[in-house]
Order: C-alpha cells, then structure tokens, then sequence
C-alpha cells in the first residue's frame, strides 16, 4: 500500500470519525433536553404528590373529626335502621327494575323536602 492509499484511508476514516462524532453530539444535546423536559415532569408530579398527601391528610382528619362527632352523640348505635334501609332497597328495587310510575304515584309531597 503507498503513502497516498494510506493517506486517503487516512482521510476517509477521519471523515466518518468526524461524522459520528456530530450524530453523538446531536444525540447528546436531544438527551439533555430530554432530561430537561423530564426534570421539569417531574418537578410537577411532586408537587402533584404533595398536594394529593397533603389533601388526604386533611380529608383524614375531617373523617376522623365527624367519627368523633357521632360517637359522642349517645344511643345512635341503639337506633334499628333495618326497616328504614328495607324500604329504601325496594324502593331502589323498583326504581331500577324498569317499570316506570304514572303520574298518580308520585305526589308533591314525595319531591319536596
């Protein structure tokens, strides 16, 4: 092989080295503005996580407060709610059970508090 073959393959390596040294750099930049846009998501969702940890909390402690409520209110748990609870289900049972009611069914009294 001469010197000018070897010169040529020379350059031609030097060329392709070249080449992909740029498609790396291109790549590098993309990855980086990647990373910026998945910082920046995830900046978000952490403030989304706390929100949501600090809304539970509160949503806990009001639970908790109501429950507190009712337990100091003596005798509710004596109370039979069965026969309430049985009407209200056949009442749903008819709701849902597709037969539609006439206008002499429903009163006023029935719609309004």
């Amino acid at each position: 092989m001469t010197t000018l073959d070897k010169l040529q393959l020379l350059e031609q390596r030097v060329v392709k080295a070249t080449i992909l040294i740029r498609n790396l750099e291109q790549k590098i930049d993309e990855l980086n503005t990647e990373i910026e846009v998945l910082s920046v998501h995830n900046e978000e969702l952490q403030r989304y996580a706390d929100t949501f940890t600090a809304d539970n909390k509160l949503i806990e402690e009001s639970v908790t407060k109501a429950l507190d409520r009712l337990d100091s209110i003596e005798g509710l748990d004596d109370i039979d709610i069965t026969g309430i609870l049985t009407q209200d289900l056949e009442a749903a049972d008819h709701f849902t059970g597709g037969s539609p009611l006439t206008i002499d069914e429903v009163s006023l009294d029935d719609i309004t508090p």
